[in-house]
């Protein structure tokens, strides 16, 4: 009976291997076992299991077919399923990966194909036209966005932008088409007055991003104090990464505008231009000086944010912070921005990555 009883056992884990994604060790090798339903001639369902290699730009077979068809369940990927590794196969690739909290680099490997077939998968959310609205979208401490919130028309700034123009420093960096297209306006503009050697180092981030990048500095707060809680390191952390959803970055609209290889962006020609100038083709400078506890953040001399040219010279021509524009044209509905006027100086933090704290005229690099 415990001979029988055993093997019974023995049959039912078998099967369950065979029902279940299983990974196989080794990213490079991409090897994960895919459970897929088919239909045999009676019309009975059955499952066959298939180990599928790291699937890459170029690359054809049943295996990226399968790959594709999975994100159109998810909501990634709307062309036909060919079995084709597209441009466009990899971009639905990248932002499944970034939704999810992996690294979004296009490449179907173990992790990415694990994570795609099983039920923990997050579907795509639905994109949000951040400009649609009469008012400027609002994304500060007082009024977050949900993890799932994604901005509508995004473009990568490296394709669209003159290299000669602007380096971009992240390949992958993105933006809301309408804000990119001014931000290319106001930067030949400032060819024209004789000003140039521009970078934008940061644009559109995702909250899975935000979530990644604030446990990071979290982790390294703790392995740099052995002593330290980690409700210290969190609060440390957030001194120079914004809580997610809290950032700015979120909304596709703002960029971190700075120099190459220049520790300093505050006092150089390019700021004093940007801080001049940007208002006419409507980006306003987000986090000003004397309006932090208003904002909740410190002050960015490098940050600016995308609102459109009547907002932009309504809020210069008044001195205000976005919040104080907003409130002043009732556009918060009544809801107030009491919450971040209250904050003391230790509770306020920075609208980017631990490099891009500025304390007085100091900022370096972020590294994100």
């Amino acid at each position: 009976m415990d001979r029988i009883f055993l093997r019974m056992m023995a049959a039912l884990a078998a099967l369950s291997m065979l029902l279940l994604p299983a990974v196989f060790p080794g990213e490079g090798s991409g090897a994960v076992a895919v459970a897929e339903e088919a239909q045999n001639p009676s019309g009975a369902e059955t499952t066959k299991t298939t180990k599928q290699r790291l699937l890459k730009s170029g690359m054809k077979g049943e295996d990226v077919r399968w790959m594709q068809e999975r994100l159109q369940e998810l909501g990634y990927y709307t062309l036909e399923a060919d079995g084709v590794f597209s441009a466009d196969t990899k971009n639905a690739v990248k932002t499944f990966q970034d939704a999810n909290g992996l690294k979004a680099d296009g490449i179907a490997g173990t992790k990415t194909l694990t994570r795609l077939y099983s039920s923990e998968a997050i579907p795509a959310p639905q994109p949000v036209d951040v400009l649609a609205g009469e008012w400027p979208l609002l994304i500060n401490k007082e009024y977050p966005v949900a993890e799932t919130f994604v901005p509508a028309n995004l473009v990568t700034l490296s394709e669209v932008c003159d290299a000669k123009l602007v380096k971009i420093k992240y390949a992958q960096t993105q933006g809301v088409a309408e804000a990119v297209d001014a931000l290319i306006a106001m930067l030949e503009a400032a060819k024209k007055d004789g000003i140039t050697n521009w970078q934008i180092s940061a644009g559109y981030r995702s909250y899975q991003k935000q979530v990644t990048t604030l446990n990071a500095k979290i982790n390294t707060y703790l392995e740099r104090n052995k002593d330290w809680t980690k409700s210290r390191a969190r609060k440390a952390a957030l001194k120079s990464v914004a809580e997610p959803g809290c950032s700015e970055h979120h909304s596709g609209l703002a960029f971190d505008i700075n120099v190459p290889k220049k520790s300093s962006f505050l006092g150089t020609p390019q700021c004093t231009w940007l801080h001049a100038n940007c208002w006419d083709y409507g980006f306003i400078i987000r986090y000003q000086e004397g309006k932090e506890k208003l904002t909740g953040f410190i002050a960015e001399a490098w940050h600016i944010r995308y609102v459109g040219v009547d907002h932009a010279r309504a809020i210069r021509d008044h001195g205000w912070c976005l919040e104080e524009y907003l409130e002043a044209m009732g556009a918060l509905f009544g809801q107030g921005t009491e919450g971040p006027t209250e904050e003391s100086e230790e509770e306020l933090s920075a609208d980017g990555d631990e490099d891009e704290l500025e304390t007085e005229t100091f900022i370096v690099d972020d590294t994100m």
